[in-house]
């Protein structure tokens, strides 16, 4: 791959990343949209669980974003072209993953089946 090119791929992989929990912390919506916001069916279940859902996950996600970046940066100077996209791209997913995860368990933790919350002071995001 060329050098350019290389750039470029970069470039829309720390777009990619960064873009959607930015969005979730300045697009505060009323409830569920099409467009943004963290939607399985237990953020689905009621306000306050969608409410509590888009902070703790898009915390979460800056947090997967600054370190595929910091590992973007990174593997740039290190590595090959394809394996710094491969090892970036990897980090990518499993960020994604442990930030589902541990959304759904905070959920989980802190709402009935029903959506309703567990305790009265339900902290948003926190």
């Amino acid at each position: 791959m060329e050098s350019n090119e290389l750039l470029w791929v970069h470039l829309l992989v720390g777009f990619s990343v960064i873009l959607p929990a930015v969005l979730m912390k300045l697009v505060v919506t009323e409830y569920p949209n099409t467009l943004v916001g963290y939607r399985t069916p237990a953020s689905l279940r009621s306000k306050e669980a969608w409410d509590f859902a888009q902070v703790y996950s898009a915390n979460l996600m800056l947090w997967s974003s600054g370190i595929t970046l910091l590992t973007q940066v990174t593997t740039y100077f290190i590595f090959s072209d394809e394996t710094s996209i491969l090892i970036t791209s990897g980090v990518l997913v499993v960020g994604i993953a442990i930030m589902m995860i541990m959304t759904e368990l905070e959920l989980k933790k802190r709402f009935d089946k029903k959506g309703n919350p567990k305790t009265k002071n339900i902290i948003r995001g926190n």
